[in-house]
């Protein structure tokens, strides 16, 4: 061997751990931006809303700097808190259930249509994503009461004989959140399903299994890890969501959203109002971290 090529083999050993040790850095010089505007628009207000949970409230003042546990013990002593807890999740477990059911059926459906017909799926998707959450409510009040559009079309089909009302209803305040979940399943489901090569649908055709045997042994399983990231983020998306339920659901309807809404502005209790919102906070978070931790390492990189 030359003295030219010990040289330019030296060299090359000594580059290979200079690029290694610089991978790891690009992908985090490159997250940095969107890293620090979230530390400084959603990590410092979480941080201070954590302490304002713990201040005191004393006579009608927003709050008196201090340090105590009684909020969160209150959230959960209190019958009306933890039976506002209690509707929170379960509203949100079911609207997200049915959510997840019919975005599954409708991804399948634009997956396996033509284009034309997936582009229709898709434009009746972004629907609720293009409109407020002021003007679907404002919607379902034209939809759901005495005289509204679901009464008259009934009646004008002679299913029903005299007008009802499903305003101001928990079954209202249900079908709002499912309007407003639905379209975050939909395009999760979509994008797994584009992931699937239709080919295999085919193939167990072609070796004789019938179409509910080819979902259950095929199709189920591909997606398995889609239906549950789907069903978290409609549930992550339930229970935070305000308006809808307050708007479409009974008085007696009170959700975390509501009375910290309530403690809020209405009580002035800012450090119990706090508390609601870290435990909604620690809620979305063990949702996330549950999720996370049931996906396999495989299907987790693919979604």
């Amino acid at each position: 061997m030359t003295l030219a090529q010990t040289d330019s083999s030296i060299s090359e050993a000594t580059d290979v751990p200079v690029r290694a040790s610089r991978k790891p850095v690009v992908p985090w010089f490159l997250i940095a931006p969107a890293l620090v505007i979230v530390l400084v628009f959603f990590g410092l207000p979480t941080l201070q809303m954590a302490r304002m949970s713990f201040n005191l409230h004393v006579d009608q003042r927003l709050y008196v700097p201090g340090f105590t546990f009684e909020h969160y013990r209150t959230l959960f002593t209190n019958p009306l808190f933890s039976k506002a807890i209690w509707t929170t999740v379960q509203l949100a477990l079911v609207a997200s259930f049915f959510s997840v059911a019919i975005g599954y059926t409708f991804a399948i459906l634009a997956w396996l249509k033509p284009a034309r017909w997936r582009l229709l799926f898709v434009g009746l998707a972004l629907c609720p994503l293009l409109i407020s959450e002021i003007a679907i409510i404002f919607g379902w009040w034209m939809f759901f009461p005495k005289n509204g559009l679901l009464s008259q079309a009934l009646l004008s089909a002679g299913l029903i004989t005299d007008k009802f009302s499903l305003m101001y209803t928990e079954f209202a305040a249900f079908v709002g959140l499912v309007y407003v979940t639905l379209p975050y399943a939909f395009f999760i489901l979509l994008s797994v399903l584009d992931g699937i090569d239709e080919q295999i649908l085919e193939s167990s055709a072609d070796l004789g299994a019938p179409p509910l045997v080819t979902f259950r042994e095929v199709l189920f399983p591909l997606t398995r890890t889609g239906l549950l990231v789907a069903f978290s983020q409609s549930f992550i998306w339930a229970m935070g969501t305000y308006a809808t339920p307050s708007a479409l659901g009974p008085d007696t309807l009170w959700t975390m959203g509501f009375l910290i809404q309530e403690q809020m502005l209405g009580k002035h209790n800012w450090p119990l109002a706090s508390a609601f919102s870290m435990l909604l906070v620690i809620g979305v978070a063990a949702a996330m971290l549950l999720t996370r931790s049931l996906m396999s390492k495989r299907s987790a990189f693919h979604v």
